[in-house]
């Protein structure tokens, strides 16, 4: 693959430096911001727990549902870019090259270290962190966890997927959907997102 990571990541940090007075960054035409990761893993994780325990999966699920949209649309924007067309697009030469695309740009925006460990086009894709926002804020938070709390990076996962290999834009949205059998917030070592084709 020919993806130039570094290439990708210097485009994206050089651009984040001009923004509005609200902290809104006009590129890869779509709206971004600066916004404090204390901030949204603090109204994440308070969603869950004023969810309840009955209610866990429920909350869990709709944090999910609610990053998987959001990464879907927002990637979507950023692909059809004029930033994408000039900087990533001459390096794809595959379908899986636009993954590799996404993850070097969601790793410019701060979301963690991610790594593609496995891609089996249009059936899987394995991507690791060993610094996710997510996991290092419930950690600092509220310590050790029970269970797996990267929502977004899971969400994104399967966004990433949806968008190389589900149906058209919009419509391939919850084509995949992805698990986090590893989390830092929960002792591993490191975060693993697994997504795979939905079953219903």
């Amino acid at each position: 693959m020919a993806i130039d990571v570094s290439k990708i990541i210097h485009a994206v940090m050089e651009g984040s430096k001009i923004r509005e007075s609200k902290g809104i960054i006009p590129l890869f035409g779509v709206y971004l911001s600066l916004f404090s990761v204390y901030y949204y893993n603090r109204l994440s994780f308070d969603f869950e727990i004023k969810m309840g325990p009955q209610r866990e999966a429920e909350a869990k699920a709709l944090l999910i549902e609610a990053a998987q949209e959001c990464g879907y649309a927002t990637f979507h924007g950023i692909r059809d870019s004029w930033e994408w067309e000039q900087v990533v697009t001459p390096m794809v030469e595959s379908k899986e090259d636009q993954i590799l695309g996404f993850v070097a740009v969601a790793v410019a925006f701060g979301w963690g270290d991610l790594a593609i460990v496995g891609l089996d086009p249009g059936e899987k894709l394995v991507m690791h962190a060993s610094d996710s926002y997510e996991a290092r804020g419930y950690l600092e938070q509220y310590g050790l966890a029970t269970s797996e709390k990267c929502y977004m990076l899971r969400g994104v996962a399967a966004a990433f997927m949806d968008l190389v290999y589900g149906a058209d834009y919009p419509d391939g949205c919850f084509t995949f959907a992805a698990q986090e059998p590893r989390c830092r917030a929960k002792g591993d070592s490191y975060c693993e997102f697994v997504a795979r084709r939905s079953s219903g």
